[in-house]
């Protein structure tokens, strides 16, 4: 059983955007550069497709078509369409530059290719081939339905979705004593066989993106809390640890800040043994181990925490709301969406066009 050893979390704003050095800089310059030649079609983008979560190619699983994928929701440019010809590329420049912003979302879009120099040490080749084949990703697993779309029409699209929100078995509340969000997975609620693996895997992906919006100003990560309370082999589930390593590994980058497991059961250590081999060394500092309230108060402070299960100070119980007839109605507002989108695309023609400004100065 591994010993409480816990270094209290410290900020760092090294490779951070507004906090970089020349050389940091000027690599960020090359990285956009190299990227804007792959977006406007000038140079030759690696059409592997990713993995699926089935273990297979995209093409050999039920991914839908990533053309007709990239061309849907509410941030499609008015002249991205779907390649008609089966020999055009998988992924073209426009494709991976409307998912990209997609991505960017709220977020500094230097902060998000950041994430992907500090990941690969700043080798420009290595980052720029990890950060596209997380676009190639995001349009193969259909993100962006994830946000755009409400949780009556994902349970319509995936048999069990909203069972999934109603059964407490994950959620986000609270912070670190740095602001960093704080996703807890509640392990013993889970059974495999309770759901499809489909269904699993778009609520955990939809998580995934419900944290990153989370993000408070100037916080990068998130911490994830494994509640092991009452676990066993019944609550193991292989599909699941795969998707949350590669997730973190590959997919979000410099994205988790801690996982912590709590209450490890003794059938854990087991598991433990045969998890730990599959992580990045990286990643693997970042697990922390509690085997009790009085350690995880160290970790997360106690204000933080849910009085039920964590002895915290937070009156608050997770249930799911529902949502109400009518609440999702401006979405149907025509006029302002497209008012709206106008404004956005103009907010990221202005970075372009300072982006290829920078590029181009010596």
């Amino acid at each position: 059983m591994a010993a409480f050893n816990y270094t209290p979390p410290a900020t760092s704003t090294d490779g951070h955007h507004g906090h970089l050095t020349p050389e940091q800089s000027f690599m960020l310059r090359l990285f956009w550069g190299r990227l804007y030649e792959i977006f406007d079609g000038k140079a030759l983008c690696d059409q592997t497709m990713p993995i699926s979560f089935k273990g297979e190619t995209a093409a050999n699983s039920n991914a839908s078509d990533p053309s007709a994928a990239a061309s849907q929701g509410w941030l499609t440019f008015a002249n991205s369409s779907p390649a008609a010809d089966p020999l055009a590329p998988r992924f073209t420049g426009s494709e991976l530059y409307n998912i990209f912003w997609k991505l960017a979302m709220t977020s500094h879009p230097d902060r998000i290719v950041l994430k992907y120099l500090r990941a690969r040490k700043w080798v420009l080749d290595e980052s720029l081939k990890m950060f596209l084949s997380s676009l190639k990703w995001r349009i193969v697993e259909r993100l962006d339905e994830l946000s755009e779309l409400s949780d009556v029409e994902l349970d319509a699209k995936y048999a069990g979705f909203i069972d999934q929100m109603k059964s407490g078995k994950g959620y986000i509340r609270g912070g670190d004593a740095l602001g960093r969000p704080i996703s807890i997975i509640n392990a013993r609620q889970h059974h495999k066989a309770d759901q499809p693996a489909e269904t699993l895997h778009r609520y955990t992906l939809y998580t995934m993106e419900c944290g990153r919006t989370l993000l408070p100003e100037g916080v990068e990560t998130v911490v994830v809390l494994f509640d092991l309370s009452d676990f066993g082999l019944n609550n193991m589930d292989w599909g699941f640890i795969r998707l949350f390593v590669q997730c973190f590994e590959s997919y979000y980058p410099e994205t988790l800040a801690q996982c912590i497991i709590h209450r490890a059961p003794y059938v854990f250590w087991g598991i433990w043994k045969l998890i730990e081999p599959l992580l990045d060394p990286v990643v693997t500092k970042k697990f922390v181990f509690t085997s009790n309230n009085e350690e995880l108060h160290q970790v997360i402070p106690r204000e933080h925490l849910p009085i039920t299960h964590y002895d915290g100070l937070d009156d608050w119980n997770y249930s799911y709301v529902p949502s109400a007839a009518g609440e999702n109605d401006l979405m149907n507002d025509t006029v302002l969406r497209q008012a709206l989108l106008k404004e956005r695309h103009g907010l990221q023609a202005e970075f372009d066009a300072a982006t290829r400004a920078w590029i181009d100065t010596e």
